[in-house]
């Protein structure tokens, strides 16, 4: 397989006059696959592709026709990479590992582009398609094993992520791209939501009573850390004594997540650092006092964690967000 290419400066519209051209052009730019249909009638296939940091995302409308990966095809690929379907009209059917199920709009499914699998798509079918790299996808294997060949309701964490990926879609064709940084942001909460989602998805209907509590409380938790950013004092130790858990539980309980609670509170205080300096509401605003305003209580200690997360000083992604909002203000 030809590897899915490194980040792209613009998007790809794809647009075939056979059936033909249109398998060449999709196993060129998306995957290798082997496409079959119905003989007779005219075919036609419309498609928009978006490359952010590994991952590439397409929004695909379609004759009826099939499409098969085959074991060749996945012993000649360079990486594996999950496949996550999201059916936006018409209908699809999807099959891997024994199992199929046919999706109907709302629904979505993963498969593994390592494994033989065929989607049969109707007339009038089009679908939001999402490639990410089997090492962005860490520990997807056993969910995407028990998941694929199922047609999940999309609701919650997936029809967010489907939301966000049709809005980058919408604003590349328009000619506004990322940059890189910006892109690993989109991919680090795409990876964060599809796990949200296939956690929830592998919960069975009949899952015990202190599961379902386990997992409302983590969201209370949730919920209170993003309300609580501001204060110096939020730490494991603090939400162990608010919602009266022993420690130990603490930390199950957000290994869900594969976050310790101190990683994910000091995740989501980057995460608020870099939108309020990304915002020229806040312009006026200093670096530290942001950093203060955040719970850090020390602003070298917020300049190297920001730095590692996102891969400049605090200083310079100000700066060159400032930059790109002076450019679209005079675009």
């Amino acid at each position: 397989m030809r590897a899915v290419q490194s980040p792209l400066q613009s998007p790809v519209s794809l647009s075939a006059a056979s059936f033909a051209e249109w398998g060449e052009a999709i196993s060129t730019n998306f995957l290798p696959l082997d496409c079959s249909r119905p003989a007779g009638g005219r075919f036609y296939g419309r498609a928009n592709l978006a490359h952010f940091a590994q991952s590439v995302v397409g929004d695909i409308e379609v004759g009826a026709h099939r499409v098969t990966r085959r074991c060749q095809h996945a012993e000649a690929s360079d990486a594996g990479y999950f496949k996550i379907f999201w059916q936006l009209s018409g209908r699809s059917v999807i099959a891997q590992r024994g199992r199929e199920a046919a999706l109907l709009p709302g629904h979505w499914s993963i498969y593994d582009t390592a494994q033989p699998y065929s989607v049969d798509m109707d007339e009038g079918c089009r679908a939001l398609v999402l490639l990410v790299p089997q090492m962005r996808g860490f520990g997807w294997e056993a969910a995407t094993r028990e998941l694929c060949g199922s047609a999940l309701p999309g609701m919650g964490a997936a029809r967010i992520a489907a939301s966000a990926l049709r809005g980058l879609l919408h604003d590349t064709i328009a000619g506004h791209q990322l940059d890189h940084r910006a892109q690993a942001v989109l991919e680090d909460s795409m990876v964060a939501l599809l796990e949200t989602a296939l956690h929830g998805a592998m919960v069975p209907d009949g899952v015990a009573t202190h599961q379902r509590l386990g997992k409302n409380r983590v969201r209370s938790m949730v919920e209170y850390i993003d309300a609580q950013l501001h204060d110096p004092e939020l730490s494991a130790q603090h939400l162990a004594a608010i919602f009266h858990v022993s420690r130990r539980t603490l930390y199950n309980l957000f290994r869900e997540f594969g976050q310790t609670p101190h990683a994910y509170i000091q995740s989501r205080r980057l995460d608020r650092a870099a939108q309020r300096l990304s915002d020229p509401v806040e312009s006026n605003c200093s670096i530290t006092q942001i950093a203060f305003g955040l719970g850090f209580a020390d602003a070298a200690h917020f300049s190297r964690v920001f730095h590692e997360r996102f891969g400049v000083t605090p200083s310079q992604w100000r700066m060159d967000k400032n930059a790109g909002n002076i450019a679209m203000q005079h675009a």
